[in-house]
């Protein structure tokens, strides 16, 4: 999947499959998915941002959050770039850590959180569940915004950030990346499928 999405990128970008850049502003839904893009990457790094302070030196590997949480707000800063861009209003703006305008996040915010909060091993767990969804919501983000080149580059270069921020959560807990059932399966205790 992710070879046939870097391939459309490249064409993209090649100017093949669609312009080189955005010539109009972006349709209602890609600018929705934009919007939700900017809440979701503030999601995890104020996760990550909380944990960091709940688990900081506790632990050996501790530090996972800190770091991540970093790359998170590099993450955010580029979405909201986008919005930038294309004139749309930050959700986010003016919002301390742990708030969002979208209802279904904030939510996701409060459980994840509680969930993490049980234990450092449930806290990292909910690092591989916030990134598996970041990466399943980027792919299609992706698809959505194919004729829209500098979009699809910034989730992209995303995309590459949670497949290495899922690959460093499972590293701590020493978890094949093939074998993360037992993890979501505490990450996910008391959560619903969203």
């Amino acid at each position: 999947m992710r070879k046939l999405l870097l391939s459309l990128a490249s064409l993209v970008l090649l100017g093949i499959a669609g312009p080189l850049a955005a010539v109009e502003p972006p349709t209602d839904e890609v600018a929705a998915t934009i919007t939700f893009m900017r809440e979701e990457e503030k999601l995890a790094h104020d996760v990550y941002l909380l944990f960091s302070a709940m688990y900081a030196g506790q632990e050996a590997g501790s530090m996972i959050f800190s770091r991540i949480a970093e790359s998170e707000q590099r993450h955010t800063d580029a979405v909201k770039g986008l919005l930038d861009e294309y004139g749309l209003p930050d959700p986010v703006a003016g919002m301390a850590a742990g708030e969002f305008a979208n209802q279904s996040l904030q939510d996701l915010y409060t459980t994840l959180v509680s969930v993490g909060a049980a234990g450092y091993t449930e806290a990292l767990g909910v690092g591989v569940v916030i990134e598996q969804k970041d990466m399943i919501d980027l792919v299609a983000a992706i698809e959505l915004s194919v004729a829209y080149a500098d979009v699809v580059q910034v989730y992209s270069n995303l995309l590459t950030g949670s497949e290495h921020h899922l690959a460093a959560f499972l590293k701590v807990l020493e978890v094949p990346e093939q074998g993360t059932q037992g993890v979501q399966g505490a990450a996910r205790a008391g959560m619903k499928a969203r």
